[in-house]
């Protein structure tokens, strides 16, 4: 009797996780995306600032250059 009850509960318990009715599913699919969006926005800050620092360094370099040349 008691392994029916354990049974059933377990087959309700699948079938929720299954069809997205579980709040830890429902929590995961909100914060799962949520975690790529802030994952994306530092890789794309990160860019930015590597892009900004490589074009800061190239144009001191080239005018450094310039004044070598006088």
């Amino acid at each position: 009797m008691v392994y029916i009850k354990i049974r059933e509960l377990m087959t309700l318990c699948a079938a929720k996780v299954a069809y997205g009715l579980s709040p830890y599913v429902r929590e995961a699919s909100r914060t799962i995306p949520k975690a790529f969006d802030i994952a994306i926005f530092m890789i794309l800050i990160m860019a930015c600032i590597g892009t900004s620092l490589f074009v800061m360094v190239t144009l001191f370099w080239a005018k450094w250059m310039a004044c070598l040349s006088y």
